[in-house]
């Protein structure tokens, strides 16, 4: 018999319950299983539906960024302990810093090469994580030496919340500085070989930007061999507010000391 569209037949049911028992081995019923999913696929399908999440991980990241940027950094062994006067101090040209030690508040710096550089007219180091020395043509600004014949100028930046070489000079939530009068800073420099100029704090400011290259308390009225300047910006305690004040440590030569090595 010809059945249209070509279908076949469909058999009567077995009336007996072997027949229909066989039938059943026949053609099983299995429910039908779903692959699971990798754990790359589950780990994805979270990163994409999980905005706090994302946030989390990126703060995260920011923290160990910090940890790595802001690390203390042991002085080399004998810095501290090897110093001798001015007097004593072996004569040493003045040339670019290549590290630095502020121990009592554990401030370490390396140096960006070359001079600082200047964004519209104001100083502004390259890099977060390195401090600067910074001369001009038209300035008589020094380098580090034994022999300096005027301002050595120092800078480097801090964050609002971020990283920074020197974030450490100053406390913006309480508004003050965490270097005291009589702390030490240590410069090596690439003329010195494993000595090291010895600088004290003598003085403290906290100038708005705008009025700091006319300070005649920070600059002086004319040339101040020995003297060392530290600058770095305030972060406000409101980190959606503008940095508008530099924070500025007045230093003066002493000595030098030296170490076995360079520090790690």
């Amino acid at each position: 018999m010809l059945i249209a569209n070509g279908a076949r037949p469909k058999r009567a049911p077995a009336n007996n319950s072997a027949a229909a028992h066989r039938a059943a081995l026949r053609t099983p019923h299995f429910p039908r299983h779903r692959r699971k999913p990798t754990l790359w696929e589950r780990i994805k399908k979270v990163w994409k539906s999980s905005s706090i999440l994302r946030v989390v991980i990126g703060i995260v990241a920011t923290v160990l960024l910090a940890s790595t940027i802001n690390r203390v950094v042991n002085p080399p062994e004998g810095l501290e302990t090897n110093e001798v006067t001015a007097e004593e101090a072996p004569t040493i040209d003045p040339s670019p810093a290549v590290e630095l030690f502020i121990p009592a508040i554990e401030v370490h710096a390396d140096f960006q090469d070359g001079s600082c550089r200047v964004v519209n007219g104001a100083i502004n180091p390259d890099s977060m994580n390195k401090a600067c020395t910074y001369t001009a043509e038209d300035r008589p600004y020094s380098l580090p030496g034994t022999t300096s014949q005027d301002i050595v100028v120092i800078a480097g930046h801090t964050g609002a919340g971020v990283p920074g070489v020197f974030n450490n000079l100053y406390d913006g939530s309480a508004n003050e500085h965490k270097v005291h009068l009589g702390d030490k800073l240590y410069v090596r420099t690439q003329n010195s070989g494993q000595n090291w100029l010895i600088y004290t704090a003598t003085d403290l400011h906290d100038p708005d930007k705008q009025g700091l290259s006319d300070d005649a308390s920070i600059w002086g009225e004319g040339p101040m061999p020995g003297r060392l300047l530290t600058i770095s910006c305030i972060q406000p305690a409101n980190p959606l507010e503008p940095a508008v004040r530099n924070a500025v440590v007045g230093w003066q030569y002493e000595g030098t000391t030296h170490t076995e090595a360079e520090s790690a």
